[in-house]
């Protein structure tokens, strides 16, 4: 009896060191482990390599150059914004009138907005309902008068259709009485859309380095030029929301 367990016991062994019960004694192998193999953790289905339901995120894609058709557009939509008589100039007194009229809207649609009854009058319960619905804004002085917009800007401000637009429109100056004096070069009654034009883009080709007509995102970064630069004391920039503090005296900003 004794010598017959030793050689089972021998058989034993010998097939816990078989090469064929390491490869398939348990589902899946030893080696390969549950759900596609240890050694395949990255490529299986759930994994963090590139087989499909786990793969890498792809990366993203390089946006594509600004052109400088896009820029102009841009600058034509705020300049036809502005020129409310349609006569091919923008004097400054027009460009006073448009932003009036735009703050008075503002102001008429807050009026609304407190009037819940319509009758033409606020009346306190009227007044007290409109600052509770604001809700912590109403505690600041600065911000309890306005809608979350803010005030109206005595300036007509560049905007964009897509976000891609973003970059452009941080290049372009707002459209108000200083810029209109800086772009009208014949020194007539007002700006036209070329002088505009021509005014705006100078920015546009300051960054372009390789005067190709596009801005590529090499070109677009702050230490390309004046393109990427938020405006200053505008959210991003110096002193802005979100942006570097601006420099003081002394320091090497």
């Amino acid at each position: 009896m004794r010598k017959i367990s030793l050689i089972l016991a021998a058989a034993s062994l010998s097939l816990i060191q078989s090469p064929a019960v390491h490869a398939q004694g348990m589902p899946g192998g030893m080696d390969g482990g549950m759900g596609g193999g240890m050694g395949d953790m990255g490529g299986g289905p759930g994994g963090e390599g590139d087989g499909p339901g786990g793969g890498k995120p792809s990366a993203p894609r390089p946006p594509k150059p600004v052109k400088r058709k896009q820029f102009d557009k841009i600058v034509a939509a705020m300049f036809r914004e502005a020129d409310a008589n349609k006569d091919g100039l923008v004097t400054i007194a027009e460009l006073h009138a448009v932003v009036d009229a735009r703050r008075e809207t503002t102001i008429r649609a807050r009026f609304e907005a407190v009037d819940s009854n319509r009758d033409g009058n606020i009346s306190p319960a009227e007044f007290m309902a409109w600052q509770k619905r604001m809700g912590s804004a109403a505690s600041s002085d600065a911000n309890a008068f306005g809608d979350r917009n803010g005030p109206i800007p005595d300036a007509i401000v560049a905007s964009g259709d897509n976000p891609d637009d973003y970059v452009l429109v941080q290049m372009i100056e707002p459209l108000n009485g200083t810029t209109i004096a800086r772009a009208n070069t014949n020194y007539d009654a007002g700006v036209s859309l070329e002088e505009l034009l021509a005014y705006e883009g100078k920015h546009f080709d300051e960054a372009d380095k390789d005067h190709d007509g596009e801005l590529s995102m090499d070109e677009l970064r702050p230490a390309g030029g004046p393109g990427m630069g938020p405006r200053r004391g505008g959210p991003g920039g110096p002193g802005g929301a979100g942006g570097p503090p601006p420099c003081r005296p002394g320091q090497n900003c």
